[in-house]
């Protein structure tokens, strides 16, 4: 099934771009975080998709294990600052945290 593996391929490109993409144009901070983790979740897939491409079950399995343990940390550490930044700064705009900079 050479297709199916193609979709998957044209997929994790995709959800990595969309991820970028709201990584790179939005200004609200919590909309980048939301772009962060959908590139992360294109990362994920990848190694799935790696994973089963070589036919080894047990190394898709580690890796994505080991993909899920890093996102999550990430995205906790990006969340915490976040909730920092909104303690000096209501709004969740990029451009108003520069103030920040002491």
């Amino acid at each position: 099934m050479p297709w199916l593996d193609l979709l998957s391929v044209a997929l994790v490109i995709a959800l990595f771009l969309i991820g970028l993409f709201c990584l790179l144009t939005r200004r609200n901070i919590i909309k980048q975080v939301f772009g962060l983790k959908i590139m992360l979740q294109g990362v994920t897939l990848s190694l799935v998709h790696a994973g089963h491409v070589r036919g080894d079950v047990r190394f898709a399995e580690t890796m994505v294990i080991s993909a899920l343990v890093v996102e999550t940390i990430v995205i906790a550490l990006a969340l915490a600052l976040i909730v920092n930044a909104f303690r000096h700064h209501p709004s969740g705009d990029i451009d108003r945290l520069d103030e920040l900079r002491g």
